[in-house]
């Protein structure tokens, strides 16, 4: 459970940034600030999902509340405006999150607990108050609504709705979207209405910081009075939702989701505390995705939808460390069907469009991925009736050329991109700057190939299929590999060869991580302590040693100067899972390895209490990891220190 006490709350710049976020299955979300605060545009209690897992759109921001004793109003409100500071935080006695979030205010006599909660599958959200007061008073709730994109910002103009009361529900139509009933449903009280029906002006502090758009604003036509009477309890619902009202109340909603999670937890069989709040962090990113029916996985929140290379790296952690073992089935045959001339997208297509395939990693990290799915459940039948045939096509295009400059040189070993391509996971483009030039041949990316090859042999072993081709090839591979890609002058790997690149970067910890190893044994130590001296940072990998001039420390300002820091300094979160695989790997002969790993693992418990709570940030400063940047919580970053923790700790224990 994650606490804050009212030393922390009341401390608005701090309390401010710290939030929560809880998955609806279908890519909405419900996320907010620990004090209820605006402090990003994505935040709402209900962001649907037109179609899954596009089209989010932030329908209710939040509920305000405020407290009337005798002639005084007690406002219990916590944001900054254009024009006036409110800090009704003033009131938060204590938050705790544990997966859904409680919030329990205080007010001379008045106590109200508030927890919030997503329905599952559904663009639902429950609110729920419960509240003793000492004293007769009266309670307003004021919903905040809207219906924006969820990373977007509104004018009091854009926000135009049709209105319907009926049986305590208030129904709105946005006139942008005739197609959206916004319906909102009270269990007590009677509507006020507002004078004033807009908020005016919420200043988002992350996006002030990020230079994107940072004024919001809110419809709000209505408050809900309830009375209350002394030394009574009342219990009191709302719901809000695009689809039916549910028959069941936002207090059995809340049971309900409670429950969900109680099951992942069992079905995950892992007691240790730390893994259990990861099993339920991973839940944050798989969803349906329409254009399949079946399952993906959302590469990051709040912004990113399903991409295959980060899938690909995330799905061992997320789906089968979990023992999710049927989303991960549909996850590999979702990618599987779009497999084209070799590649499994980068972006899936939307509205009948074409999807991206600017990777050259996601097709051979898909390897992996079903390598790891055999390891786990065993399961061959569906690897050789659903997946197989892909996979043979992927080698038939690699082994010669495919789309993007992708193909086998004549000394075996994987080239890609050219011009203006970006096809490795160091993607950035800012029109015609390309950031990161990995051009040639990419030492993960060969290190890829070769596991690719290794897996195919097995593979084609147990189906009966000549194994022996793909042997040969892996060989040839191994041997240009260790030819080419040590460099004496840095004691590791070049970051590319034809050309090379001497750039001290992370891509080459997969070369000891992954399961089959390409590089000689007596290299590996060498190249791990250089990794571990320049770009070992906390919470992950810097994507650039400090030593490099271009090394840009810190991942901040207007987007241009973000993409330019974004692989040239920036620490990644995912990047911790192959450290520790290659710690491992290094160290397998030292005695307390296992506990040194437990230990590096363990320093997360500080940043799973910071940002969004239990969950690992995308990417953090290249200088000192101590800030949340970019996505607030990734898939691949919870996937990997989760993966890396059970297969290096817990499965020793």
């Amino acid at each position: 459970m994650y606490y804050f006490d009212r030393d922390i709350l009341r401390e608005f710049r701090e309390a401010d940034g710290r939030s929560f976020c809880m998955p609806n299955g279908l890519g909405g979300y419900c996320s907010h600030s620990i004090i209820n605060s605006s402090h990003r545009k994505h935040y709402g209690y209900l962001v649907a999902c037109l179609k899954s897992p596009v089209l989010r759109m932030l329908l209710l921001a939040r509920i305000n509340e405020s407290v009337k004793i005798g002639n005084e109003t007690y406002d219990l409100e916590a944001q900054d405006y254009l024009n006036e500071l409110k800090c009704g935080n003033k009131y938060l006695e204590e938050f705790y999150y544990h997966y859904i979030p409680t919030y329990n205010y205080q007010v001379n006599g008045v106590s109200i607990k508030k927890r919030i909660s997503p329905m599952y599958n559904s663009n639902t959200v429950a609110i729920t108050y419960e509240i003793l007061s000492r004293v007769d008073a009266t309670l307003f709730l004021e919903p905040l609504f809207n219906c924006r994109d969820h990373g977007g910002a509104s004018t009091k103009e854009d926000l135009v709705f049709s209105e319907c009361v009926k049986n305590n529900v208030l129904t709105l139509v946005p006139d942008n979207y005739p197609d959206i009933k916004i319906k909102f449903s009270y269990s007590d009280g009677s509507l006020v209405l507002n004078e004033d029906r807009f908020t005016d002006g919420l200043k988002c502090f992350y996006d002030i910081d990020t230079g994107d758009d940072s004024v919001d604003h809110h419809y709000k036509p209505y408050k809900i009075k309830i009375d209350l009477k002394a030394n009574e309890v009342k219990l009191i619902g709302c719901v809000c939702t695009i689809d039916r009202l549910p028959k069941t109340d936002a207090f059995g909603l809340i049971i309900d989701y409670e429950a969900r999670i109680d099951h992942l937890i069992r079905q995950s069989k892992l007691k240790d505390s730390l893994a259990v709040d990861l099993v339920v962090s991973a839940d944050t990113f798989i969803c349906d995705r329409e254009s399949t029916k079946l399952k993906t996985i959302l590469a990051g929140l709040p912004w990113f939808t399903d991409w295959g290379r980060d899938t690909m790296i995330a799905f061992t952690g997320l789906t089968l460390v979990t023992r999710r073992f049927k989303e991960a089935k549909e996850i590999l045959k979702s990618f599987a069907l779009y497999e084209k001339d070799g590649l499994i997208p980068n972006m899936f297509p939307e509205d009948g469009n074409e999807p991206y395939y600017n990777t050259v990693d996601a097709s051979l990290w898909y390897f992996y991925a079903v390598y790891k799915y055999i390891n786990y459940t065993g399961d061959y039948e569906f690897i050789k009736k659903e997946i197989y045939p892909v996979l043979k096509n992927i080698i038939k295009a690699y082994s010669q050329s495919t789309l993007f400059s992708i193909g086998m040189d004549s000394d075996y070993l994987i080239h890609a991109g050219s011009d203006l391509d970006q096809v490795t996971w160091m993607d950035v483009r800012v029109n015609d700057i390309v950031v990161t030039p990995r051009h040639g041949k990419p030492c993960e990316i060969n290190a890829l190939w070769y596991n690719a090859l290794m897996i195919m042999s097995i593979l084609a072993n147990e189906f009966g299929d000549d194994h022996n081709y793909y042997n040969d090839l892996a060989s040839k591979v191994y041997k240009s590999f260790n030819e080419k890609f040590y460099c004496e002058e840095t004691g590791c790997l070049y970051d590319t060869v034809d050309p090379y690149d001497k750039s001290i970067r992370p891509n080459q910890i997969w070369v000891l991580s992954l399961p089959f190893k390409i590089l000689h044994k007596d290299k590996a130590l060498s190249v791990f302590k250089v990794v571990e001296k320049e770009l070992y940072n906390k919470f992950g990998l810097r994507s650039l040693s400090p030593k490099d001039p271009r090394f840009k420390p810190r991942y901040e300002g207007k987007l241009f100067d973000r993409d330019m820091a974004y692989h040239m300094g920036t620490t990644w979160g995912f990047l911790i899972g192959g450290y520790l695989d290659s710690y491992r790997y290094v160290y397998a002969d030292e005695a307390d390895v296992v506990e040194k790993i437990n230990e590096l693992v363990h320093v997360f418990r500080e940043h799973l209490s910071d940002g969004c709570l239990n969950g690992v940030a995308e990417i953090f400063d290249g200088n000192v990891a101590d800030r949340t940047r970019g996505c607030y919580t990734q898939a691949w970053s919870v996937g990997e220190l989760l993966r890396s923790y059970f297969e290096n700790v817990l499965m020793e224990k």
